[in-house]
């Protein structure tokens, strides 16, 4: 049965892809679940099932009491969750640098398109000299571009996307003309900075409160005992006396 654990795991392990390996190829197909609020990749999710139950079972046969019977469900049953929120802040630090990059990315496309480029040319430009998440899926739009497909149909699986489905509609409604397509990337770029300049500022204030909790922590105990107290005691001095 050891045997059988150690094995389990070590497949588990070799199974387990690179934290970009569903990137590498631009058309391949994503299936995916929603997991609070956040896009996880399901064939992810079913691998840190895998090895995380192996883990535990491991743990449960290396132990062989009780208490490594109980300490491995904790890790199958556990593990998994652990693991899915750690993805789901890896794809929270993606969409951040996605939106950090895409203004400035919407500028270079525009640049591109008023020079006489076609938007095909101007994107595949534009994410090649992108390093990050949104170059990677700027690449993936282009390669659907020199297969042929339309605006619409390159940009389809991104109509939902909390960060690219505005220049998804955009480019679907402008289509192939340059100048169209430039004006309406700079009205989105320029909505793209409004709306970072808003999280830095809700961010700003967020810093401030959390400043200001340790210090009303500190003055509560001291208003609790100079100023409640002694009117509970008085209070109640009257009242027994």
């Amino acid at each position: 049965m050891r045997l059988l654990g150690l094995l389990l795991t070590a497949v588990a392990v070799l199974a387990w892809p690179s934290p970009s390996a569903h990137l590498r190829s631009p058309l391949r197909p994503q299936i995916r679940s929603q997991t609070r609020g956040e896009v996880v990749d399901g064939g992810r999710r079913a691998r840190h099932w895998l090895v995380c139950a192996a883990a535990g079972l491991c743990v449960a046969l290396a132990w062989g009491d009780s208490m490594g019977l109980i300490s491995g469900l904790i890790l199958a049953v556990g593990g998994p969750r652990l693991l899915d929120r750690a993805d789901a802040l890896d794809v929270r630090r993606r969409r951040r640098r996605r939106a950090e990059d895409l203004p400035a990315a919407l500028d270079l496309v525009g640049v591109c398109l008023r020079s006489g480029q076609p938007v095909d040319l101007a994107l595949s430009h534009v994410a090649a000299v992108l390093d990050g998440p949104l170059g990677e899926d700027l690449g993936r739009v282009c390669a659907l571009y020199g297969l042929g497909a339309d605006a619409r149909s390159a940009w389809s699986d991104f109509g939902t996307d909390p960060v690219l489905a505005p220049v998804a509609r955009a480019l679907a409604r402008s289509g192939a003309s340059g100048s169209a397509v430039a004006t309406a990337l700079a009205g989105v770029a320029e909505q793209c900075r409004f709306e970072l300049q808003e999280e830095v500022e809700v961010a700003a204030r967020r810093v401030g409160v959390f400043v200001l909790a340790p210090l009303g922590l500190c003055f509560l105990p001291a208003f609790v005992c100079l100023g409640v107290v002694p009117t509970i005691l008085g209070v109640a001095d009257s009242v027994l006396g």
